[in-house]
């Protein structure tokens, strides 16, 4: 009776795995296989307003205003929202021609506040379209106007392209680029897989354009770990989901130390897992009593883990189905593990193919353990009720990002 019950649960969890990479699966074909949708870009040039949260951003600050007050206008505003620094972010800003506002509140911490403030601040004069843009990114030529146009095209939310590269002040390892091949399947492949079939896309923090209309400064008045990801969540509920529009590219560096990018990725990982156990249930009710495809695209989105643990779930569940097989002779468990191993074995190798052969070889690979224990460990503290806090990741000194 015992090996029953445990072969229906290995089969359970195989079936799991199996419907948490299909989405996968899905993406990286649509990539692959399809071309891209027309997107349409407005003809009227709205007006704009670039929002910029910064907290102790003063090394990239001014570079960043200077580079995007070259594509407004004078109808235009660029608003920096100093949030709790504890440097000459304000300062600085102001001196490169920035509007600022000052926000000091130590109990409410996080980019969401910061954003909050700053949309409250312009409703006196609101704009037609609000763009985001972290302090530390680097616009692609004339990606500001191309984005707002879009968005007003699509009379809804647009997520552009937002990649991180290594430091080239820094040695490249094979750990950073196993992180920037991540990055890359994460917020390149995946949005243009489902771009390209015609799905909507999670907001992902910068490069992102909102009508005013549509802006509700209490939505983004939250310290929750992957703000951008829950306001694309609860837009996409809206019945406004968000759409990739890759001509638009923002582009920035990951953090220059180990500490730093620990905090990142627990950080982005902690705040993913929570999405899944408050909005996956949500998205899939809604999804299937609208019969709306794009709510179940972004559900089956979201029940994607991390890499890292979806290819440690695939490696214990295929071993623990084995060992079954041969104490209990139950073929089934082991058939549709192999199965979800084969379909996430899949989506890395023509994840490689479109966007990883650049950077990943074998001494890259031979790092995946490192790698995969690196992303256990926010999820082991997680279950251990170590809940992170928002914290921005630290950094060193770099140089601006290349046009």
């Amino acid at each position: 009776m015992f090996s029953g019950i445990l072969a229906t649960i290995l089969e359970l969890a195989a079936v799991g795995l199996v419907l948490a990479t299909l989405a996968l699966v899905m993406q990286t074909c649509g990539a692959l296989f399809l071309r891209d949708r027309p997107f349409a870009i407005s003809s009227h040039r709205p007006s704009i307003s670039v929002l910029i949260p910064a907290h102790d951003e003063e090394m990239d600050i001014q570079a960043t205003v200077y580079r995007i007050k070259e594509e407004l206008t004078p109808n235009d505003r660029l608003l920096v929202i100093a949030d709790n620094c504890a440097d000459r972010t304000a300062l600085l800003a102001t001196q490169a021609g920035a509007e600022v506002v000052v926000r000091n509140d130590r109990d409410r911490p996080g980019k969401g506040f910061a954003l909050a403030a700053g949309l409250r601040h312009i409703a006196t004069m609101p704009p037609e379209i609000v763009l985001f843009i972290d302090a530390d990114c680097q616009t692609s030529p004339g990606g500001i106007e191309l984005l707002a146009r879009a968005c007003y095209a699509a009379k809804g939310p647009v997520q552009g392209l937002d990649l991180m590269v290594a430091n080239p002040r820094v040695p490249a390892s094979p750990r950073s680029r196993l992180a920037e091949f991540a990055w890359r399947i994460k917020n390149d492949l995946r949005p243009t897989g489902y771009a390209r079939l015609g799905l909507p896309c999670h907001l992902l923090g910068t490069g992102m354009a909102m009508p005013w209309r549509l802006v509700r400064p209490d939505l983004f008045a939250t310290g929750h770990l992957a703000e951008d990801m829950l306001f694309g969540l609860e837009l996409a509920l809206a019945e406004r989901p968000p759409r990739f529009f890759r001509a638009a590219r923002v582009t920035s560096y990951f953090p220059d130390n180990q500490r730093g990018q620990s905090q990142q990725k627990e950080r982005w990982v902690q705040g993913h897992l929570g999405l899944i156990i408050s909005h996956l249930p949500r998205l899939i009710y809604q999804g299937l009593q609208r019969r709306d495809i794009g709510l179940l695209a972004l559900a089956a989105d979201i029940a994607i883990p991390p890499l890292g643990m979806l290819a440690l779930a695939n490696m214990l569940l295929l071993s623990s189905c084995l060992a079954h097989m041969v104490l209990a002779g139950s073929i089934v468990p082991v058939a549709v593990a192999a199965l979800a191993s084969c379909l996430f074995l899949f989506s890395l190798a023509t994840a490689w193919h479109l966007c990883g052969r650049d950077l990943i070889g074998l001494n890259e690979v031979k790092q995946l353990p490192r790698h995969i224990i690196m992303v256990m460990r926010p999820i082991m503290k997680l279950a251990r009720g170590q809940r992170m806090p928002w914290i921005r990741a630290e950094r060193i000194g770099r140089p601006r990002l290349p046009h």
